[in-house]
């Protein structure tokens, strides 16, 4: 079976100059590449060989720059589909599905797989991810589509799809051995779209794409009466939780990070270390690309000065050093001010000392519950910046840092890759440094855009009895915070004093009750390692090997 992936920069008219900096819906670009390589790999790791159907920039980079191993490269999408809106991505893989003559499976560029699908599977005459069953946005975007374009074929009619469950076929994978049902499927998805040429603006163009690829592919081969094969069970959840489960490692299947979660800093963040720690020749070719030609990069470690990695990175002098952050700070005294009508409550100054800021909030004319909100966040990024200067001070506390990050991933996936018997007498401890202490309110966000929002919010919640784990975000030379529940802060509290996992096992049962233990032990035992691993990989517990 021919594997198969896509890659379209859009059409030739859009501006090729900064293919680099395309972000493809990750929250930066240089995860985008990182996820083409690990695809590309894992299939290559997988099924023996790949091959690539893309445009001249696509080749460029991706073959050009940098050397994806794929078997046969055409760039057969150079100026095909030009008369077509850029946002229409998935045009670029209905027309590699309409030009195969031979039984094939398609990948995404961010699927990566570790276990080569059953051969029932491979055999099967039309093969997807797994069928997306009634999810509700299938069913907003078909009304929208009733509600705004000329031409609705019937298998988009409301008539056909208002009284049942919407359902398609998740194309993460897809393909198969029934090459006439791809000639009529394509067929009707460009259809679809040339006949609405003239209406795609009075909707959410990008989002057409999950029906003239998904849904009518899961219509057309239900209307014909061909069966599909899915490589996974059927998902009801439309937030596709457990397609970005990488702590599973070694019992990995698949990873898919769909829609939003390339936007998840803990997902770009698995991403980034998975891909260096498994192919760093891909890793720091990316890192030095997006360096070389001076493409912004989230992970700021490789712009810090004196930072270097003998062999692979050098230095770049010219980068500034981290600022203190008082983002969250900022936004609270915005919010107050805006609030209160007040121009301005406070003079608020990144640089200000601490005890200052105490002291003009206090004498201010705020109510306790403001002001607690107010010193809270404060206290948290004072805090936050205080540890960062303190473990980021120097190169050589960098580069030390930095190793320390990647023999802590390899060592983690290391261990949980031992038979159970060894794994279960691994030492954990706490991994230093870090601060903890308490608050009333979560202040954490992923994207600075979220600020407000989180802002607004704790200003309308009770205060709760919360714990912040400050730890150290090495990639982003920074700090993050944890907000961990009753069990994790349990697991922590007790691997104050290093124990073996087997005996965590065993001091942990006095917070679960006999029925639980003894009912389903297994269940607990999955529990509690889960939570270790996790722990583990964000950094606040280590492997003890003395």
């Amino acid at each position: 079976m021919k594997i198969l992936q896509t890659f379209w920069t859009g059409p030739t008219q859009v501006n090729k100059k900064d293919v680099l900096s395309m972000k493809a819906g990750w929250l930066s670009c240089e995860y985008h590449w990182m996820s083409w390589a690990l695809s590309c790999l894992q299939a290559k790791s997988v099924f023996g060989s790949v091959n690539l159907v893309t445009d001249k920039a696509g080749k460029e980079v991706l073959i050009d720059l940098l050397q994806l191993p794929y078997a046969n490269v055409s760039i057969a999408l150079e100026g095909t589909l030009n008369n077509y809106h850029p946002e229409l991505w998935a045009l670029a893989k209905i027309y590699t599905y309409s030009t195969q003559t031979e039984p094939f499976l398609h990948l995404d560029g961010d699927v990566y797989l570790w276990q080569i699908p059953h051969q029932d599977l491979l055999n099967a005459p039309l093969i997807a991810q797994n069928l997306d069953k009634g999810l509700p946005f299938y069913a907003e975007i078909l009304d929208n589509i009733n509600n705004q374009l000329s031409y609705v074929p019937e298998l988009f009619s409301r008539e056909y799809f208002e009284f049942k469950e919407a359902r398609a076929s998740n194309a993460g994978l897809l393909g198969g051995h029934n090459l006439a049902f791809f000639k009529e499927y394509c067929s009707k998805a460009f259809e679809f779209i040339d006949n609405n040429t003239s209406d795609l603006e009075k909707m959410n163009t990008g989002s057409l794409n999950l029906i003239f690829e998904q849904y009518l592919f899961c219509q057309l081969a239900q209307k014909l009466n061909i069966p599909i094969t899915y490589y996974n069970a059927p998902v009801e959840d439309p937030v596709f939780k457990d397609y970005i489960r990488f702590e599973d490692y070694p019992n990995l299947k698949m990873i898919h990070p769909v829609g939003g979660f390339k936007q998840y800093a803990h997902v770009c963040d698995h991403l980034a270390k998975l891909l260096r720690n498994d192919y760093p020749d891909y890793y720091y070719r990316i890192i030095n690309l997006m360096r070389n030609k001076g493409v912004k990069m989230r992970s700021v470690i490789y712009n810090t000065p004196g930072f270097s990695l003998h062999g692979v990175l050098k230095s770049n002098s010219s980068a500034s050093t981290a600022q203190p952050a008082f983002h969250r700070t900022q936004a609270v005294v915005n919010y107050l001010n805006k609030k209160l009508h007040i121009h301005q409550l406070i003079d608020f100054d990144k640089n200000i000392r601490p005890h200052i800021f105490n002291k003009l909030v206090n004498l201010s004319a705020l109510n306790n519950d403001d002001k607690e909100r107010l010193l809270e966040v404060f206290n948290i990024e004072t805090k936050s910046n205080y540890l960062s200067n303190n473990i980021y001070s120097d190169a050589e506390a960098i580069n030390k840092l930095y190793i320390q990050n990647i023999n802590a991933y390899k060592l983690i996936r290391q261990t949980f890759s031992l038979p159970k018997h060894l794994l279960l007498q691994t030492r954990v401890d706490i991994q230093e440094p870090y601060k903890q202490f308490e608050v009333g309110w979560d202040w954490k966000y992923d994207y600075h855009k979220d600020i407000p929002s989180i802002v607004e919010r704790n200003f309308g919640q009770e205060k709760l009895a919360l714990t912040v784990i400050l730890l150290p975000d090495v990639l982003q030379a920074g700090i993050k915070e944890y907000y961990p529940d009753g069990l994790d802060l349990i697991v922590v509290e007790t691997l104050k004093t290093s124990f073996s996992v087997e005996l965590l096992l065993t001091e942990m049962k006095q917070y679960f009750s006999e029925e639980e233990i003894e009912e389903d032990y297994p269940a607990y035992e999955t529990l509690i390692i889960d939570v270790v691993k996790r722990l583990l990989y964000f950094g606040l517990l280590k492997i003890n090997l003395h």
